[in-house]
């Protein structure tokens, strides 16, 4: 078990357009990952998974235990280290948001 932050439900803009941050309920495969820092519009991402378009599983210096990011599912940068040195959520397997 791990502590996660998942998406606060406020409106932001990126790239002119106002989106809220929301991680989706629903079944999803993990299809891409980054064995490092991945730069995005919104941030840096460590190590993530990602599983729905630009969501990921992936480690953040800050992991409130309340909802706080823009949609992804944050986990501590030791959490990610774990999951990258585990058998757990390579690509291929099922991620599951309820």
């Amino acid at each position: 078990m791990f502590n996660t932050s998942t998406g606060s439900g406020r409106t932001y803009t990126v790239g002119g357009v106002v989106r809220r941050a929301v991680t989706l309920r629903g079944t999803y495969t993990v299809f891409r990952q980054v064995n490092g820092w991945d730069r995005g519009p919104l941030g840096s991402l460590y190590r993530p998974r990602y599983f729905n378009g630009g969501i990921a599983v992936h480690g953040y210096g800050a992991v409130p235990p309340y909802p706080a990011s823009h949609g992804c599912v944050r986990v501590s940068v030791s959490a990610m280290d774990w999951i990258w040195s585990s058998s757990w959520l390579k690509i291929g397997h099922t991620v599951v948001i309820r």
